[in-house]
């Protein structure tokens, strides 16, 4: 079998690199040279007997889990040339990075796959849901607020942020933006209009006017902090769709849509599932946030970093959790649903009645789920 090293790109893989990702990204067409620039990714490179033979590239995020922020990486544009496929070099890079980010100190790591089960292979796991709801513009229902509606541009992102980081916290998985991660949400090559609810601001969303009259359009970016600002939203989007045949956007699985106003002819689908890695387990525990106390012990099965297996014990208190290595341990699942569990959906508990998780003592249970309650799970930003 041919030696493979996974490396950043160094100046002498930019032609394979490139080339690689023109055949699985840009139809086989050379990749422009004002394309060739990382605004906000690091590149890596697998080599193969000392040719580029894939590649990817990743982007520092955040990811929040309830109160607690997790550094957390995002992984995109993975390729492997189509002759080279099949040869593990794929599954080669996706390992190497998580041992990579391991040594970092980056405990989290996250991904839309283009087939899941690949990257299960390297611990990856879909965790939580993203709701696309698809409303026909008579069914939107009426809704009563009492909040202003202003319209502003990418320019005014500050004002959306501290509506953004409520929704991220009341949630997991959400990376918090700085004005970096903003201009990538918030910097399309078309125009965008933000209409937000209230002053400050409690719900928003971000639309970019398409001039065709009785299509689809899809709202991009959606968040609100309290319920008055999500029905003021609601009532704008019945305004936009007037001359609309529908319009889509997408919400966490605490929908209020789904939950207050679901009705026939709404299609209502999971769309675009992202996963994430746990890269490092004692890592992960610790950067939790909590106000519960609690003790238990836990080993995770990780086939590619061995040394997140543990057992650990795991003492928490208000403000402080503390991992140790342990003799034996009381719960016992893989890295994949400990993924599903550490963010919250699907929770400890669904887990273990689905058989996931090997109980030894039901109390233990309880106290990890105090630890790690259950949390709707979204990613709102697409890589």
């Amino acid at each position: 079998m041919p030696s493979i090293i996974v490396r950043p790109m160094q100046p002498e893989d930019a032609g394979g690199f490139y080339d690689v990702r023109a055949l699985t990204y840009n139809n086989g067409d050379p990749v422009p040279e004002e394309r060739r620039v990382f605004k906000h990714t690091r590149p890596f490179a697998a080599l193969s007997d000392g040719e580029v033979a894939g590649a990817f590239v990743t982007l520092d995020l955040t990811c929040t889990r309830g109160k607690a922020t997790l550094r957390c990486v995002g992984v995109a544009g993975v390729a492997v040339y189509p002759h080279r496929r099949k040869g593990g070099i794929g599954t080669t890079m996706m390992k190497w990075l998580i041992r990579q980010l391991r040594e970092e100190g980056i405990p989290v790591a996250s991904l839309y796959a283009f087939r899941e089960p690949f990257y299960r292979r390297a611990g990856y796991e879909v965790a939580g849901k993203r709701l696309k709801i698809v409303c026909p513009t008579p069914r939107f229902p009426k809704v009563a607020h009492d909040l202003p509606i202003r319209r502003l541009t990418p320019a005014d992102w500050e004002q959306l942020n501290p509506c953004y980081e409520a929704f991220a916290h009341a949630r997991s998985g959400l990376s918090l933006r700085t004005e970096k991660l903003w201009e990538r949400v918030l910097g399309e090559n078309r125009p965008l209009t933000i209409y937000a609810a209230g002053d400050p601001v409690e719900a928003y969303a971000v639309v970019s006017h398409n001039v065709d009259f009785w299509s689809t359009d899809h709202i991009s970016d959606v968040a609100w902090s309290t319920l008055e600002g999500y029905r003021a939203l609601l009532d704008t989007f019945a305004g936009i769709g007037i001359n609309k045949t529908a319009l889509s956007w997408f919400e966490p699985s605490d929908s209020p849509f789904f939950a207050q106003y679901l009705d026939q002819g709404v299609q209502v689908t999971a769309d675009r599932p992202v996963m994430f890695r746990v890269c490092d387990v004692p890592l992960a525990l610790r950067s939790l946030h909590t106000e519960e106390s609690g003790e238990f012990t836990i080993r995770v099965v990780d086939d590619v970093v061995p040394e997140n297996e543990g057992p650990w014990r795991v003492a928490f208190r208000p403000g402080e959790v503390v991992v140790e290595p342990a003799d034996t341990a009381e719960l016992t699942l893989d890295v994949r649903p400990f993924a599903q569990a550490f963010l919250g959906e699907p929770s400890l508990a669904d887990l273990a009645r689905l058989g996931l998780v090997t109980v030894g003592n039901a109390a233990a249970l309880k106290a990890a789920q105090r630890l790690m309650p259950p949390s709707p799970v979204i990613c709102a930003d697409f890589f």
